[in-house]
């Protein structure tokens, strides 16, 4: 014979061990700190702030039995579960196992809720809470039957509607004569929670969404077999060429807003110069902030250490990851420039983008959307996928996460309008995979569906540049000298006055690209490219302009020592003049510098006059710090097995309980025990009492024989 399952400790101790790991990989706080043992991993999991946070984890189904355990009477069994959301035992048995496995609901042929839940819950399904004024399930029957010949129109409008029920009309009056309504204290009518289950029928819910819905759209059809996969690759690599534009940040960085992001103006400003929309251009930008290429000083944008390294990679190991930062990452780039709920317009590369739980929404969209792969799914249809696996996610933050999925993942090349490309799908098998696999992966998966670039162009006599295919890394400088014409089978540029001097004024060699067409093209370079290049070429740099913050000045010898200081490496110092030597760091950064070199540096005005110490604060100054971006999330201090294994450990006596835990303990088994509680003079009075939650670090616990609650701090309470 079974023994009955008395508490949540009891049902955890019946779980295996993949089950216990189960519930540590979708509830990880339970175990920040590693609990001693499965009763306080119990009491921990029915703790009021964990319980609720669990909510989050839930599906449709799920929360709707829930919310249905809160309605019913302690106790209930799995049939009357069932009954309460318009289905049977067998349909709701897998939403029902997964509750269990949450440590949400425990029990067999008795369910109970965790209380925390039982309690907050006050207005499930859209039914007012309890009131001691409800009548009773009889008497609220009674009402439904009787109004129901007089007014049955309206009582099927209310019976699945909310509680609340606005009106004063004839209508209104007659409800509340019918006793349907009562007034609820603040001018306004609800219907009593028992004549709500009435109307009803005693049901909570109308009906039971088991399955997660599919996606829909129009069935998917080539006209050129392999066009979406070209298609696909096409845009993958021209997001390459989006992130090659860091590469001008050195010379025209863009700048910082003050709590931190890039300013929309040099968004659009960027995104135009690159010929591509704003959004496109964020999704890159953002998915190269999150991969950490690029970060700022605090008064400007520049690439991190990291990007040499990343640069020197083949073209689709950088693709991988930066497709992989994007799917990993906790931020929205679509939604760059709109308001959020305060009204402050949101900037890219800024916490304003950051949404929690982001990254598990986007995981979940591009899993529902591998397995549809033969249509084009609406968002529409998307975005109801994606409420009934988060029910507890606003509507509109769902359609918001929806529509940025579709334009972001566009960018990258792993989806085409609602359905995932080639790349797509290899991204979706990388996300349960670690970090190495995962990029192997989808730098094979673009090798295999790019076609072998090409290393040789045409040259035309109206100067124009034909690469037909792709083109092989050694023709990507092209790219700096011409204007875009047209892209698609071949890339074909244009080369003008205004797009060399660019390429001169950035530092490019125009002796090398002669060279390099010479070694490239079919055809001889045409004499009006030749004469072109070598015209800019001469005119180029008779004026030279520089950028410096802060302008040093001093006799020769003070600035010979400060440029020979360890501290001034930091500076970067030029001179200009024996005399005269600046410097890209701020005024105040300077000052500080040379105070550690052990000089007495003064602070002056563009006028020459000494300035106050207001004038020359010191901004976040110097290098640009490689490590700026740190993006991360609620994860598992060490492997769930290796969890596992303590707790069980701690459970068959291995380890010393705490006082804490044994108090975790005996809520958990919901046993009354002997508290000692040290008073204000250092006595200890000793009650005997139920502890019924602990919760920062603060003991809630009734007195045995009362139903008087009192609350202590741990640090006063002794265990015999």
């Amino acid at each position: 014979m079974t023994a009955v399952i008395r508490s949540l400790a009891d049902s955890l101790r019946r779980f295996g061990d993949d089950r216990l790991e189960a519930l540590l990989v979708a509830r990880p706080d339970l175990v920040s700190p590693l609990p001693k043992g499965l009763g306080p991993l119990a009491a921990r999991a029915a703790g009021a702030t964990s319980a609720r946070r669990a909510l989050h984890a839930l599906t449709l189904p799920e929360l709707h039995l829930v919310e249905s355990l809160a309605v019913l009477e302690d106790g209930a069994s799995p049939a009357a579960l069932a009954a309460s959301v318009s289905s049977d035992p067998a349909t709701i048995g897998p939403s029902l196992e997964r509750l269990t496995t949450l440590a949400i609901v425990w029990g067999e042929d008795e369910l109970h809720l965790v209380r925390p839940l039982r309690e907050s819950l006050r207005a499930p399904a859209g039914l007012a809470p309890s009131s001691p004024d409800d009548p009773a399930p009889e008497q609220a029957e009674r009402r439904v039957s009787t109004a129901r010949e007089t007014m049955a129109e309206a009582l099927d409008a209310l019976t699945w509607g909310p509680a609340v029920v606005e009106g004063h009309g004839r209508l209104a009056t007659a409800l509340r004569e019918a006793g349907i309504v009562v007034a609820d204290g603040d001018g306004g009518l609800r219907i009593p929670r028992t004549v709500h289950l009435a109307l009803r029928g005693g049901r909570v819910r109308r009906g039971f969404a088991a399955q997660r819905p599919s996606p829909e759209g129009t069935e998917l059809s080539e006209r050129i077999p392999g066009s979406r996969t070209a298609q696909a690759v096409e845009r993958a690599f021209e997001s390459l060429r989006l992130l090659g534009t860091v590469r001008s940040f050195d010379d025209d960085p863009p700048g910082v807003l003050r709590r931190g992001g890039l300013p929309q103006r040099d968004l659009r400003r960027l995104a135009d110069r690159a010929g591509v929309s704003v959004p496109a251009y964020a999704t890159v930008l953002q998915s190269a902030w999150q991969a950490g290429l690029i970060g700022h000083d605090g008064q400007e944008w520049h690439p991190t250490r990291d990007w040499d390294a990343h640069r020197v990679q083949g073209a689709e190991e950088r693709w991988a990851e930066l497709v992989l930062a994007w799917a990993l990452g906790h931020h929205l780039a679509a939604v760059v420039g709109t308001p959020d709920a305060t009204g402050t317009g949101r900037s890219l590369l800024s916490d304003l983008t950051r949404r929690d739980g982001v990254r598990t929404r986007r995981g979940s969209l591009l899993r529902t959307l591998r397995t549809s792969p033969g249509i084009d799914a609406t968002a529409r249809s998307l975005s109801l996928c994606l409420a009934w696996a988060f029910p507890l996610v606003p509507a509109d933050v769902i359609e918001e996460e929806t529509s940025a999925l579709l334009t972001e993942g566009a960018a990258l090349g792993v989806l085409h309008g609602g359905t995932l490309t080639s790349l797509g799908q290899e991204l979706v098998l990388a996300l349960d995979e670690d970090v190495t696999q995962a990029d192997a992966r989808l730098a094979g998966a673009l090798r295999e569906a790019a076609p072998p670039p090409v290393e040789e162009v045409l040259l035309d006599a109206d100067l124009t540049v034909v690469i037909p295919g792709r083109p092989a890394e050694r023709l990507l400088p092209l790219l700096d000298w011409g204007e875009v014409v047209s892209r698609g089978g071949a890339l074909t540029l244009r080369l003008t006055t205004a797009s060399v001097r660019r390429a001169l004024g950035s530092g490019r060699d125009a002796e090398a690209l002669l060279l390099l067409l010479e070694e490239t093209s079919r055809s001889p370079i045409p004499q009006g490219l030749t004469y072109l290049l070598r015209d800019e070429q001469r005119r180029h740099g008779r004026v030279q302009v520089s950028r410096a913050t802060t302008v040093l000045t001093a006799e020769a010898e003070v600035l010979d020592l400060l440029q020979v200081a360890p501290e001034a490496s930091a500076l970067s110092l030029h001179r200009l003049a024996p005399t005269v030597a600046v410097t890209l760091s701020d005024p105040g950064f300077a000052l500080q510098i040379s105070r550690q070199a052990g000089l007495a540096p003064q602070a002056v005005g563009p006028d020459g006059r000494t300035v106050g110490p207001e004038v020359s604060h010191s901004l976040p100054g110097g290098p640009v710090d490689p490590d700026l971006v740190t993006v991360g999330g609620p994860e598992l201090a060490l492997p769930p097995a290796q969890a596992v294994t303590r707790i069980r450990a701690a459970e068959d006596g291995a380890v010393d309980l705490s006082v804490t835990d044994r108090l975790l303990e005996a809520i958990a088994q919901e046993a009354e025990i002997p508290l000692g509680i040290v008073d204000g003079r250092g006595g200890v009075v000793v009650k005997r009492a139920r502890p019924l939650s602990l919760e920062g670090g603060r003991l809630r616990a009734r007195e045995a024989g009362s139903d008087d609650e009192f609350t202590v701090l741990v640090h006063r309470v002794t265990l015999g």
